[in-house]
């Protein structure tokens, strides 16, 4: 994201990939994951938020439920401006998403959980 403008919207795509065992650099499927980020009007604070990002892969066992956290950061104020939302714009297949979940220990970290 490079500013905050009124209606605009920010594209962040993430991949998922499945492997037949730990070894394998060739994957048996691969799936883009794409999320559309609109910026609300009327902001009250100009630092951008930061989307963390996941970190290495995600070994997924079929059969066996995986879950993973997508999480935004705000810089600003949460008492001033916070995040509302984070929206999936298309349902994935066989993927749950929780309601945004403010941090019990960070009021500036909001984050959903997919499984």
């Amino acid at each position: 994201m490079q500013s905050y403008v009124l209606t605009q919207l920010f594209f962040f795509s993430s991949k998922v990939e499945d492997f037949i065992n730990t070894t394998s650099t060739i994957p048996m499927s691969s799936v883009s994951v794409q999320f559309l980020i609109y910026v609300l009007p009327q902001p009250t604070c100009g630092i951008k938020p930061i989307m963390l990002p996941l970190e290495g892969c995600l070994e997924v066992t079929v059969g066996i439920s995986k879950s993973f956290n997508l999480s935004v950061l705000n810089l600003c104020d949460p008492n001033i401006s916070g995040i509302a939302d984070i929206v999936v714009s298309q349902t994935i297949v066989g993927i749950q998403v929780s309601n945004l979940i403010i941090s019990s220990t960070n009021a500036s970290l909001v984050y959903q959980i997919f499984t």
